[in-house]
């Protein structure tokens, strides 16, 4: 499994970028550093993880998997046992990450911020946590990293809370991004076979500065700059690294322009199908006559006879229930007349493996302008979107120094990373390589 030599790779992340987006940005002149670089590759498109988020789709390249494999269904889940809501962390995924089963055989790898990988565990090489980090004093391996970068103020994610000062917010993209290139290049000198970097601010600037994209906007300087900042960041790493090191860039989801957003619990209440106490936090206010309730992004989950707590529903109840509800929702639209839900997916059909139990019975994917929510106030059904950009299943792109490509999806590209190495995959891998023979 393990070659006696390993090739070195590369792999960097820029979180939430469309390929279209970068395609047209290089061609209307932006980051010419990156578009000499880009000229030199093959990109091919990468289709998202069920739900399209950060946490499932990192997870999944992380892994190699599926959610069915690896758990993790949100960023946020819920304990169905006590209605408990918790904050998922690296000790929620279910299977090893690339990093450790190359540091178990002696191969010692450097990580930058990916998603979910606080708190760090120990591995060979270094490793900084990505968000939601809420610090560095278990977010970053060695320790003697995590007292550096948390004595440097080094910053995982700007704070959300900045989105309503736009100037602020700004700025604190740029250093999020300065702090990563800092470390980086540092880093780079340590012992790996493969560095990762990845970049959180792009998805940060599209949920919040999307419609800045285009000139005219009044951040769009700043929005082009971010990108000439990260385009300034990759071709600086790229010209360090090591002779005939493969390079491999990826995105994990697509972005969208909002106009709405629907609260997928006002539309349970709207049906009868949720009732909510005042008391208690997220998943704790469902009473138990309930039928249903939903954790963002788009995940409904049938109340259980037997799974959650003080649930009454039967089984034998929920295939009607389905059908009502999947049919409803498809046929919902939003104020302004347009189809607000693309497609509703049985959890049963989207996930397999030994965490499918966790896995959401519903996953609601929103149309093109429309962002789901899971409010527990009572909300109007529709509201208009408190953000400018959300997230797509389709859009994501791969991209590779020197290679051809095929369109794949997420788990593709660890088998991808895997054969550069000149590694058969694991048993558990589901993808395939991606490179065109």
């Amino acid at each position: 499994m393990f070659p006696d030599r390993l090739r070195k790779v590369c792999v960097i992340s820029l979180d939430g970028v469309p390929g279209t987006l970068l395609r047209a940005a290089l061609a209307d002149g932006w980051m010419p550093a990156l578009r000499a670089l880009w000229d030199e590759g093959g990109e091919a498109r990468l289709r998202s993880t069920l739900p399209p988020l950060s946490s499932v789709a990192w997870a999944s390249y992380a892994t190699g998997t599926d959610a069915g494999h690896h758990g993790v269904y949100g960023f946020v889940d819920r304990v169905p046992e006590t209605m408990r809501q918790r904050v998922l962390s690296s000790r929620d995924v279910a299977v090893p990450a690339w990093w450790a089963r190359l540091g178990q055989a002696g191969r010692p790898c450097v990580v930058i911020n990916v998603p979910l990988t606080w708190p760090v565990q120990e591995m060979r090489g270094a490793l900084v946590a990505g968000f939601p980090a809420p610090d560095m004093a278990r977010g970053a391996h060695p320790p003697e990293l995590a007292a550096r970068l948390a004595a440097a103020g080094y910053l995982v994610d700007p704070d959300p809370r900045l989105a309503g000062q736009p100037v602020a917010m700004l700025a604190e993209l740029r250093r999020a991004v300065e702090d990563k290139r800092r470390v980086a290049l540092e880093l780079l000198e340590e012992p790996w076979v493969v560095f990762h970097l990845h970049i959180m601010a792009t998805d940060r600037l599209h949920h919040f500065f999307f419609q800045a994209r285009t000139p005219g906007n009044p951040h769009h300087e700043a929005f082009r700059g971010l990108y000439e900042l990260i385009g300034e960041t990759i071709a600086e790493l790229v010209t360090h690294l090591p002779r005939h090191t493969e390079l491999l860039m990826l995105s994990d989801h697509g972005f969208c322009d909002l106009r709405w957003e629907l609260d997928l619990n006002a539309f349970l209440a709207d049906e009868e199908l949720l009732y909510v106490r005042e008391q208690g936090m997220g998943p704790a206010r469902v009473m138990p006559e309930s039928h249903a309730y939903a954790l963002t992004p788009g995940r409904i989950y049938w109340m259980r006879r037997g799974r959650e707590l003080g649930a009454r529903l039967t089984e034998a109840e929920i295939p009607a229930l389905a059908d009502r509800v999947g049919q409803s929702l498809e046929g919902l639209r939003t104020p302004s007349g347009q189809h607000a839900i693309a497609e509703v997916i049985a959890g049963a059909r989207a996930y397999q493996g030994p965490t499918a139990s966790l896995s959401p019975d519903l996953v609601v994917l929103p149309a093109d302008g429309v962002e789901l929510a899971a409010g527990w106030d009572g909300g109007a059904l529709f509201r208009p979107a408190q953000r400018q950009g959300g997230h797509t299943l389709e859009g994501a792109f791969v991209w590779a120094r020197g290679r051809r490509l095929r369109d794949g999806a997420i788990p593709d590209v660890t088998a991808t990373l895997w054969a550069r190495l000149g590694m058969e995959a694991p048993p558990v891998f589901s993808g395939k390589d991606l490179v065109a023979p």
